[in-house]
């Protein structure tokens, strides 16, 4: 819980410091459709959207699906804080973490023992890691993102991810 409450200070007080240039140039608003490999054992797909709040901070909300453990179809949502590093050549480097929640199936097991299928359960979950942006053109960005994830509660795990995907404009801020 310690690290909830750290991770929760850190993302106030980035977005409060940065509140103030908020009047600086901002891009446009971006949807990332991505797959991913990582620890888990169904690769997730899914979809980010980042809202810029200042030309180096951005606010990122993201949906994701994997096959999850039994008959579970595992839906997780997050909202990140990207911080956009300088740039490498043509290359944006960034740093983010965030907080989310994410579905999961628990073991039910039976009076002598033995699991016997799975149920649904929600876990808290935090996120930190970073990526880099590469332009393809005008309108289009190759971004490859890694992210460790901690979940929460009884059966908490930390899996590892890297996505990569296409991003686009969907409209100015």
């Amino acid at each position: 819980m310690r690290a909830y409450k750290s991770g929760v200070l850190l993302i106030v007080v980035l977005t409060l410091g940065a509140w103030p240039v908020g009047a600086q140039e901002t891009e446009a608003v971006e949807a990332t459709p991505y797959v991913a490999i990582g620890s888990a054992e169904a690769p997730p797909v899914g979809a980010a959207v980042t809202f810029p709040l200042t030309s180096k901070l951005s606010v990122e909300t993201d949906v994701a699906y994997r096959r999850g453990e039994g008959r579970i179809h595992a839906l997780s949502s997050s909202t990140s804080l990207l911080y956009a590093l300088p740039r490498v050549g043509q290359s944006t480097p960034y740093v983010g973490a965030g907080v989310g929640l994410s579905q999961y199936g628990a073991p039910v097991f039976s009076s002598n023992g033995p699991p016997v299928g799975t149920e649904s359960r929600v876990a808290l979950t935090v996120n930190a890691g970073g990526g880099l942006k590469m332009p393809m053109n005008r309108a289009l960005d190759l971004r490859t993102d890694a992210r460790w994830f901690k979940s929460f509660g009884r059966q908490g795990s930390e899996q590892f991810r890297v996505a990569q995907g296409i991003s686009f404009d969907v409209g100015k801020r």
